[in-house]
């Protein structure tokens, strides 16, 4: 776990890296992002949540899928869950960004069936809203015209609290505006998919009040 603390009233943020441990593009993401300066408030980091599943390059660790132990209304059902779980509570954050890539591209027929270049928000209000602004700012900005229409970002299906899911368990039981962000393994490289995930988190980081700043 890594703490940005300006010092400067202002949101807290919790952006969650390496859940699973085959989507390489959400922790090497989270390890820049644990580097960045901010404005104001708080920017709290896990990197690499599941390690064990990042050294064996899979979803599992020796209890299972660590995003699958998440249950709304109920304690996390694994030790690691609870410490991921106790570390949100203890910061009380404004908004909270969990990390993933998928084999394929929601909601289109091309490719593998999966669930990328998406962003997932909470039912709480605002926060599709947010989803959808930083998903525009994507298709604008970061998708460049070597890829076909079929990758450009959509807003997910709204998350609300009915699986035990980390994001889910955010809406359900903290009420705060969560995100699964979601690139694509299907045809994109590493580096490709952690730019875009550096870009839709330092959007969303905007759009809640948290600006990234750079010194000379």
């Amino acid at each position: 776990m890594y703490i940005t603390d300006t010092q400067k009233s202002g949101p807290t943020a919790v952006v969650v890296g390496g859940i699973q441990g085959n989507e390489p593009a959400g922790y090497e993401a989270a390890e820049d992002i644990k580097t960045w300066s901010i404005d104001r408030g708080t920017l709290v980091t896990i990197p690499r949540a599941n390690p064990v599943a990042i050294r064996r390059d899979t979803y599992f660790n020796d209890n299972g899928n660590l995003n699958r132990k998440f249950p709304p209304g109920r304690t996390p059902t694994t030790p690691l869950a609870r410490t991921i779980w106790g570390v949100l509570t203890s910061y009380d954050p404004d908004v909270v960004i969990n990390l993933h890539s998928s084999r394929g591209i929601y909601r289109e027929d091309v490719g593998p069936d999966g669930v990328g270049q998406a962003i997932y928000p909470t039912t709480v209000s605002g926060a599709a809203r947010d989803a959808i602004r930083t998903k525009e700012y994507m298709n604008r900005y970061h998708l460049d015209d070597s890829f076909p229409d079929h990758y450009r970002f959509k807003r997910g299906n709204l998350i609300d609290g009915d699986r035990p899911l980390l994001i889910h368990k955010v809406d359900a039981d903290l009420n705060e505006p969560g995100f699964i962000v979601e690139t694509t393994r299907y045809g994109t490289s590493l580096k490709t998919r952690t730019a875009w995930e550096l870009n839709i988190v330092r959007h969303l980081l905007g759009r809640h009040g948290i600006h990234r700043t750079y010194e000379n």
